[in-house]
């Protein structure tokens, strides 16, 4: 008479472990087969957030805005995504767009100092001077590595008169970042405020060779030529700038620039 293994008889005699060991195979290809969606699941492509980020610097805005609105289409909720989205309304002047994006930020994680930074931006850029201080040193108390309450702190200064302040709270920037082109433009504000065209100079020279397609580089490099009597310097990087300023249809700073044109050409008597 044939044995039988009395847990499984139709098996015979086959070893109870080989039989396990078959059913935990299956079980593990089945899991495979059916639960593997989430490890394949891809990482996010920023690679449109290094473009947004680039073309802000080059104060392309309309480029930087549609590629960080194409990132934030499949990513609504990635906060770096919303930092950069926020600072490029303020540059185009949606204030009121960009205080929501802070907000939602603060939704998201109330811990950052970002949308505090972003808020005091929002105040500066409607002129509630006393509320953009209040929020930026808020900021800067939770973090005091970032740069945008700087450079509003300075600016502000610089625009109460108290310039030799608003160059070392700017100075405070440019040591976090060297190369940041935002910092330098301020810098340079400061210096020409000061009448220091030297200095002023001296770091729009350095902007200048960290990116020549930068239009607030060229004005400003334009008024100090100016100041420093060489007509011929401050033409070439006036037109330089209302090229860049027409090509990326910012247009206050492109009337800006052709007004500050017909100046020089009084001033120096010079024809295009």
């Amino acid at each position: 008479m044939k044995a039988t293994n009395p847990l499984f008889p139709h098996f015979g005699l086959y070893p109870v472990n080989l039989i396990f060991k078959l059913v935990f195979l299956i079980f593990i290809l089945i899991s495979v087969s059916c639960g593997g969606g989430e490890e394949k699941e891809e990482k996010p492509d920023r690679a449109k957030i290094a473009e947004a980020k680039n073309a802000f610097e080059k104060e392309i805005y309309d480029k930087a805005k549609s590629s960080i609105e194409y990132f934030l289409a499949q990513h609504p909720k990635d906060v770096e995504a919303l930092i950069i989205y926020a600072e490029v309304l303020i540059k185009i002047n949606q204030l009121a767009s960009a205080r929501d994006k802070a907000n939602l930020i603060l939704e998201l994680d109330p811990t950052l100092a970002e949308p505090h930074s972003i808020l005091g931006e929002v105040a500066y850029g409607g002129r509630r001077f006393p509320e953009a201080l209040k929020l930026s040193r808020k900021a800067l108390r939770m973090d005091p590595k970032l740069q945008a309450p700087y450079r509003v702190i300075g600016d502000i200064y610089l625009l109460q008169g108290k310039t030799k302040e608003g160059i070392k709270v700017l100075l405070e920037a440019h040591k976090l970042d060297p190369e940041d082109i935002e910092t330098i433009k301020k810098l340079s504000s400061g210096h020409i405020k000061n009448k220091d065209y030297a200095a002023a100079k001296k770091y729009l020279e350095k902007g200048l060779q960290l990116d020549d397609q930068v239009p607030g580089i060229h004005y400003n490099l334009a008024v100090v030529y100016s100041k420093m009597n060489d007509g011929e310097k401050a033409i070439k990087h006036i037109d330089q700038a209302l090229e860049q300023y027409e090509d990326r249809k910012t247009l206050f700073w492109a009337g800006k620039s052709r007004d500050t044109r017909r100046i020089l050409e009084k001033k120096f008597k010079l024809n295009k």
